[in-house]
């Protein structure tokens, strides 16, 4: 029973290897998409890795903290990102059929449409 077991963990193993890594997410990727949700004076103070804001731990997750100026005032931020192959590093919020993404490349918003 312990081959079975092992064979299928080595294949798990190479099949994810040969997938294309996932790029680190850096503090100027943090600082562009919040820069996308208007925010000004933008400072990251760290990017953390490989975890959500919830301890939730995968590579294509990450956690940032920050600090931020917008509507006369000072915010400390705490954001998860996600990780797409199409989208590269994002953040989001959604509601009433419709999301807003935020990227590095700036910001989108898609609504649901008849027929979608």
């Amino acid at each position: 029973m312990r081959i079975p077991t092992l064979f299928m963990s080595l294949a798990a193993t190479v099949a994810l290897a040969q997938s294309d890594p996932i790029p680190e997410f850096t503090k100027d990727d943090a600082r562009r998409i919040l820069v996308a949700q208007d925010w000004e004076n933008v400072t990251v103070i760290a990017v953390i890795n490989g975890v959500s804001r919830d301890k939730v731990a995968s590579p294509s997750l990450s956690h940032a903290l920050a600090l931020a100026y917008r509507d006369g005032k000072w915010h400390d931020l705490k954001f998860d990102t996600y990780y797409d192959r199409d989208l590269g590093w994002f953040t989001y919020e959604s509601g009433d059929a419709k999301f807003r993404i935020w990227t590095r490349e700036g910001y989108r918003e898609i609504e649901r449409r008849i027929g979608w």
